[in-house]
């Protein structure tokens, strides 16, 4: 069976943004798509996500896994767990790599159980991933280009920039570009009309 699983950021949902469309996409490609709403996420935290997704009985392996905003760094959170199996492909759209996002006042503690203190395990992540993506706006007002930039090096994976994009948020119900990360990293075929 195909599966994928997205993950939402901060206040957010699974019928909000891009997520509805992405899973209508990947359904029609034959995955079984879980898009769960993340506990308390109005402060991520790394714990009681991976608590949550290993506890709900679904079997990760070899799943598409995709986030967004602080959905993304609880992908990178996923694949460090012990818990987590080899995945076939995490995407990370809007990701950043610590710290508190613009526009939330310094000092904020909404993310400050999101990151591990002893920081990514990139080697770890690396390999719990066959195919590991980046999308991220070049002029996100929340996540900042260099970021993600940085996570796209350490890793050695490609980052797909949408110029313009933004935090690839509340302005995009649909999200072509994410789709056409994902299918190249799958090699899905165009059907034949």
């Amino acid at each position: 069976m195909k599966r994928a699983v997205i993950l939402h950021g901060t206040d957010g949902g699974p019928d909000l943004i891009w997520i509805p469309w992405l899973k209508q996409k990947l359904e029609a490609e034959g995955y079984e798509v879980w898009a769960p709403l993340l506990p308390e996420n109005h402060t991520p935290n790394r714990k009681v996500y991976n608590d949550f997704l290993f506890g709900q009985g679904w079997d990760f392996t070899d799943n598409i896994v995709v986030g967004h905003s602080s959905g993304a760094v609880e992908v990178l959170n996923l694949l460090m767990d012990d818990r987590c199996p080899r995945v076939k492909m995490a995407v990370m759209v809007g990701v950043w790599a610590g710290g508190v996002p613009n526009g939330y006042g310094e000092g904020s503690s909404q993310f400050d159980n999101l990151f591990s203190p002893e920081g990514f395990d990139f080697g770890r992540i690396k390999n719990n991933a066959e195919h590991i993506a980046l999308l991220h706006g070049d002029n996100d007002p929340f996540c900042p280009l260099e970021q993600a930039e940085y996570i796209a090096t350490q890793l050695d994976v490609p980052l797909t920039i949408v110029p313009g994009g933004g935090h690839l948020g509340r302005s995009y119900p649909e999200l072509p570009e994410l789709w056409e990360v994902v299918a190249s990293g799958l090699d899905f075929k165009q059907k034949e009309a």
